[in-house]
């Protein structure tokens, strides 16, 4: 009889397990950007952490991709849980007021709303750079008039804001738009097939570094033009920021122009937890050391700048860790 009982239990035992479903972590699939940009660099410098990877509660995994506004979209289809997206992009998705641009194929010019894309933290901040030859004749944003010029790939934040200001500025159908990225904007501008390319992407960005190469390049100055145009007041989440000289090769003097700031997103869906325990291992001595080794523009990243430029709500997992750290009241 005993020995009934003790097979009895061991068969129990193993029906539980043959028909129990073992634990299974939650999938994150984290957006970065396209080659030659910040976003990629630092999504797989998050990835490349060993603690994110032997986490228990999630299996983290990078996803290249257009950029911001890809990533937003992405995000709250559900097709990613995690990702980059700048602050403006977060603000204008949460508040319908991105809009598809005819030229990507949509068929018109409408509002779009992303709801389900929430801030998690801030990253880094990115200037915008309007990139042109060494001694071109292109002094001044209004000079792009019929000129070749690489907007940034469509799903991207560099073409969100570069439409958005060439828009406001009264340029936008006045020059050739060439929707690419930045490593090809950059081989296109050194094959001179282009005039001028933008670039909005923390410094030094990889790509100008490349076009600077063979002749250096000039930054336009358009910070002035963004403060005469009352820039700022319309879209109130950039900042100025000054161009240091010795940026890129050619580059000899400071040079105004705006930032605004690259921030970790989440969808709304991923559980707080998950959340949590990513910003507890990332926000440790040793994971912003990781942070910083993999990537110069992460070396001022701290508890302490956690939410700088944040206008939109923070994820419940973040906010459980802000308040904790009291960053958050």
């Amino acid at each position: 009889m005993k020995w009934e009982k003790i097979f009895i239990a061991a068969l129990c035992m193993a029906l539980s397990a043959y028909f129990t479903p073992a634990f299974a972590k939650e999938k994150v699939i984290f957006g970065g950007g396209p080659a030659g940009g910040t976003f990629q660099l630092i999504a797989n410098a998050i990835h490349n952490f060993k603690p994110v990877k032997d986490a228990a509660g999630f299996k983290f995994q990078v996803q290249s991709s257009e950029g911001s506004i890809e990533n937003m979209k992405k995000i709250d289809a559900g097709g990613m849980q995690m990702g980059i997206v700048y602050s403006g992009d977060l603000w204008m998705g949460t508040n319908s007021r991105i809009s598809s641009d005819p030229s990507d194929g949509s068929e018109a010019d409408t509002p779009e709303s992303y709801n389900k894309v929430m801030a998690v933290s801030y990253l880094y901040s990115a200037p915008a750079q309007l990139v042109v030859h060494t001694g071109s004749a292109i002094k001044s944003v209004k000079d792009l008039e019929g000129k070749k010029v690489g907007v940034g790939n469509i799903g991207s934040g560099a073409y969100s804001t570069s439409r958005l200001f060439f828009t406001h500025i009264g340029i936008w159908d006045k020059i050739e738009k060439r929707n690419i990225g930045y490593n090809d904007a950059a081989r296109a501008f050194r094959n001179s097939e282009l005039d001028a390319f933008w670039v909005f992407t923390a410094l030094p960005s990889p790509a100008v570094t490349l076009a600077a190469e063979d002749r250096g390049v000039d930054i336009i100055n358009i910070g002035e033009s963004a403060q005469e145009s009352d820039f700022f007041k319309t879209f109130p989440w950039f900042s100025t920021v000054m161009i240091q000289p010795g940026a890129y090769k050619g580059v000899s003097q400071d040079t105004l122009s705006f930032q605004d700031s690259a921030i970790w997103v989440a969808s709304a869906e991923v559980s707080a937890e998950v959340v949590y325990q990513m910003l507890s291992i990332i926000y440790t001595d040793e994971g912003l050391k990781h942070l910083a080794e993999q990537n110069d523009n992460l070396k001022g990243i701290s508890v302490a700048t956690g939410i700088i430029g944040i206008v939109t709500p923070l994820h419940p997992g973040a906010e459980k860790f802000w308040m904790e750290k009291s960053v958050v009241k």
